[in-house]
């Protein structure tokens, strides 16, 4: 299974260790290089980017998209790199949390998650014991997902 994931997902797990769920539910993601800039090279929260580095060396890998789609909607440069990227990589699941994002991608053919979605299928799966204390350890940091 092919599975691209855009920065606000990689955020807030890395934000409270917790990277491995994407390990546990998918054995390895792929990011674009926009993801990695702006999760890693322009973060200043040392944990967020350590843990994405660490994340890196073993289940996650970075590549660069060789398309460029022209999107109908306005959306960042991470986000056209996940779309892009997946077009490449004919994925079979994108993890995105921005709504805007998450349409375009629908609208592309794509199948799309966001991350409490991915939360509940691993508590589900046994890999988190709480749903709801994960979600209370990312508001502790002031990181609120969509549902």
């Amino acid at each position: 299974m092919i599975v691209i994931s855009n920065s606000s997902p990689l955020i807030a797990l890395a934000r409270i260790n917790r990277l491995t769920v994407f390990q546990a539910l998918f054995g390895q993601i792929y990011i674009p290089n926009t993801v990695y800039q702006e999760t890693v090279l322009q973060s200043n929260v040392s944990v967020q980017r350590e843990n994405i580095l660490q994340a890196i060396n073993t289940f996650i890998v970075v590549e660069t998209p060789t398309t460029d789609h022209p999107f109908r909607r306005t959306i960042d440069f991470g986000e056209q790199g996940v779309l892009n990227l997946a077009f490449d990589k004919q994925a079979d699941l994108l993890i995105i949390d921005e709504k805007k994002a998450r349409n375009e991608a629908k609208e592309l053919g794509f199948r799309v998650v966001n991350t409490a979605t991915l939360l509940k299928r691993a508590e589900n799966l046994g890999i988190i014991i709480s749903y709801h204390d994960v979600l209370t350890e990312l508001e502790m940091l002031r990181i609120y997902l969509p549902h």
